[in-house]
């Protein structure tokens, strides 16, 4: 993997991750716990009601919707170091290895992020919280699917590498060559 720790750190600098918005992500693991099911089953009803994803996850739904809460209990654990960037990179390798085409994961990612903004907006009268909380809570989402991304970028750099023989490095110039004119 050419992924590393210190690019997700890069990532949390350049979109203003902070220690606060990590607290504010902990203050929210009571309402993930009582609110985190409604959203996954959503989730999982958005993903079923689409021929092309319910495929994907025919049979395994229940098992998919016991991953995705600890997926959102990993969101509030207040825990940003490389644990959580293996287990984000992870996630990314397991969707490539599915076929899951990147598309669906951004997609998906803003269900994800509206439903548990609606939660915050629900539980939070004052303004100033729910905006940090759910300031918070785009961040972390926003930088998952970073890494998410940037597992399917490797792993589509590793197949074109194996693929044609060229090695990485001259596909990465190629990529990014400016397009003839």
């Amino acid at each position: 993997m050419d992924i590393e720790v210190s690019q997700f750190e890069w990532a949390k600098n350049f979109v203003g991750f902070t220690d606060a918005d990590a607290a504010h992500l902990v203050d929210l693991a009571g309402l993930i716990e009582a609110h985190g099911g409604v959203v996954t089953d959503h989730f999982y009803g958005v993903l079923e009601s689409v021929p092309e994803t319910a495929r994907v996850i025919e049979g395994r739904v229940d098992n998919l919707k016991r991953t995705h809460g600890m997926y959102m209990r990993q969101l509030v654990a207040g825990d940003y170091g490389e644990a959580y960037f293996k287990s984000r990179i992870k996630i990314g390798e397991v969707h490539v290895v599915q076929g899951i085409e990147p598309h669906w994961v951004e997609a998906v990612m803003s269900i994800i992020r509206t439903q548990l903004i609606a939660v915050i907006s629900e539980n939070y009268a004052d303004a100033a919280e729910r905006a940090a909380k759910s300031q918070a809570l785009i961040r972390i989402c926003d930088l998952d699917l970073l890494l998410i991304n940037f597992a399917y970028a490797e792993e589509r750099l590793s197949r074109l590498s194996k693929f044609t023989g060229m090695g990485r490095k001259l596909i990465e110039n190629v990529i990014k060559m400016p397009p003839r004119k």
